[in-house]
């Protein structure tokens, strides 16, 4: 039985890999967190986007959305209702840096077996083409994770390995996650997309969340995840800390800790033959 998607949108992520907008935040509780995000930056010269696998855990307020309800219930839709937070990221554009992201399936290096994992990308501003918006190609998802090309000497690549799909993209079939501040989009671990440089007037600013289902466990050593919905019946994953006070210093040595896998230089791609490579998505 489904928890809040209409049986339409469910089949509608199913064959399109995707769902947006959905609602989730206030504007006041929007604003709050960026207001969060730059006392962050004052106090640690860094800023959360910097953060590159558990941004969410230096803040109580993004550790807390993490578990709204109004994220998780469509996300128990298509993940079941045993819920971990694997992994977020802080993404953040300012008006003008020339910062993108390729195009890649979050997929590629993620280390999971089975590769079941739903992306949420929360809008803390407004989220349009011209600011930059996330892109996917509808329907990829529904093929094996690609082949992704590494370059990581291309500084305006907001991904932490540069990675990119090179080959059969077919960008003239792009749709555009356009979120007013508050919404989030959903889509499928194997979706590709990316987004354009921020061509506005202020900056863009979104975070993004990865849920997996308990019983998913990780490839390339025991690694953190914390349940936020359900029973944890496998125990594949320690927890991660919950945050204290904002920028807790303990609980961001271990989020700043936690890149360390991700971006290690012998990670293989899914699409090297790890795990479940090359096998067609089910939905």
């Amino acid at each position: 039985m489904l928890k809040s998607m209409t049986p339409a949108r469910r089949d509608f992520y199913d064959r399109e890999g995707y769902l947006c907008p959905l609602p989730c935040l206030s504007h006041d509780a929007a604003a709050q967190a960026r207001e969060s995000l730059t006392r962050f930056r004052a106090a640690t010269g860094m800023s959360a986007g910097d953060i590159v696998f558990k941004g969410h855990l230096a803040f109580p307020w993004s550790y807390e959305l993490a578990a709204d309800p109004a994220i998780l219930d469509p996300v128990e839709d298509i993940a079941g209702p045993d819920i971990l937070v694997f992994a977020s990221k802080f993404w953040i554009k300012e008006a003008g840096d020339g910062g993108f992201v390729t195009w890649h399936q979050d997929s590629a290096y993620f280390g999971i077996e089975p590769v079941e994992l739903v992306s949420v990308w929360v809008a803390l501003t407004d989220s349009t083409r011209a600011n930059g918006c996330v892109r996917a190609i509808p329907g990829t998802h529904r093929g094996p994770t690609l082949r992704h090309v590494e370059r990581r000497d291309d500084r305006k690549n907001l991904l932490a390995r540069g990675q990119r799909i090179e080959d059969g993209i077919d960008e003239a079939r792009a749709v555009d996650f356009e979120l007013s501040v508050g919404q989030f989009s959903m889509h499928d671990v194997r979706l590709v997309h990316g987004s354009l440089p921020n061509e506005g007037a202020g900056p863009r600013i979104g975070l993004a969340f990865f849920y997996i289902p308990t019983h998913v466990r990780s490839t390339i050593g025991r690694r953190t995840a914390h349940l936020v919905r359900g029973e944890d019946r496998y125990g594949h994953w320690d927890p991660d800390p919950a945050p204290r006070f904002e920028g807790d210093p303990l609980v961001l040595a271990h989020a700043m800790g936690a890149k360390k896998g991700y971006v290690a230089e012998t990670l293989q791609q899914e699409a090297d033959g790890q795990g479940t490579s090359g096998r067609p998505h089910p939905g």
